[in-house]
């Protein structure tokens, strides 16, 4: 049982790791025109989960989880003629929300800038270092779920052993009992036998004379 609770708080602490993960904050946000396209350039402090839908004016929403904006937080434009506005919305939750206006900015790509690695490059609203360690959570996941699993399985194997030993423990006394019964049973019956031959044995004449004396009579 031991196992099974250790096994169950691990699998607690996985599931709700995201909830109390590091703070993280959105420094900048670079609005970058290429001969592609737009590059969205956040600065953030790590990799933040992302959303991206296109609202039906065009707009591009951006919707990030777990972070929240600097103080000091700037916003930049590097060849952006076609692009009309950007705004940054706090909304609650530690969530943050960028709206980019602009002509065909929908296909804009989405770019992670951290200072501890390189830039991380979003693809269908998660990033390639998010599916790493979505990976590697799962596989952990996995593998306290089988252990959990495993636990159960020799919980109950053990739980059906012990109780099997018992009932064949049980059943080989009743066995036991029954057969000391019919032995006692056996031997009180021999004894009968044995004592009412002998008293008949008793009653019969010794001689032939004894038993004309007893015709006699």
């Amino acid at each position: 049982m031991k196992k099974i609770f250790l096994n169950l708080i691990l699998i607690i602490i996985l599931a709700t790791s995201a909830a109390f993960a590091a703070d993280n904050n959105l420094n900048a946000v670079i609005l970058e025109g290429s001969s592609n396209g737009y590059n969205v350039i956040l600065r953030t402090d790590k990799v933040a989960n992302i959303k991206k839908n296109v609202l039906d004016d065009g707009t591009l929403l951006l919707n990030l989880k777990n972070i929240s904006t600097a103080l000091n937080m700037d916003t930049k434009y590097i060849n952006t003629a076609d692009i009309n506005n950007i705004v940054i919305e706090n909304a609650g939750n530690n969530d943050v929300n960028i709206y980019i206006q602009g002509k065909d900015v929908a296909d804009a790509d989405i770019i992670f800038d951290t200072p501890a690695a390189e830039p991380v490059v979003v693809k269908d609203g998660i990033s390639i270092q998010q599916i790493g360690w979505i990976a590697a959570a799962f596989v952990i996941f996995m593998a306290a779920a089988g252990s959990f699993r495993k636990s159960v399985e020799k919980d109950v194997k053990n739980t059906y052993i012990s109780d099997l030993t018992e009932r064949e423990i049980k059943m080989y006394k009743e066995y036991k009992s029954d057969i000391l019964t019919s032995a006692k049973i056996d031997n009180k019956l021999k004894k009968q036998i044995l004592e009412r031959e002998k008293a008949l044995l008793q009653q019969k004449p010794k001689t032939i004379r004894s038993l004309q004396k007893m015709s006699c009579r």
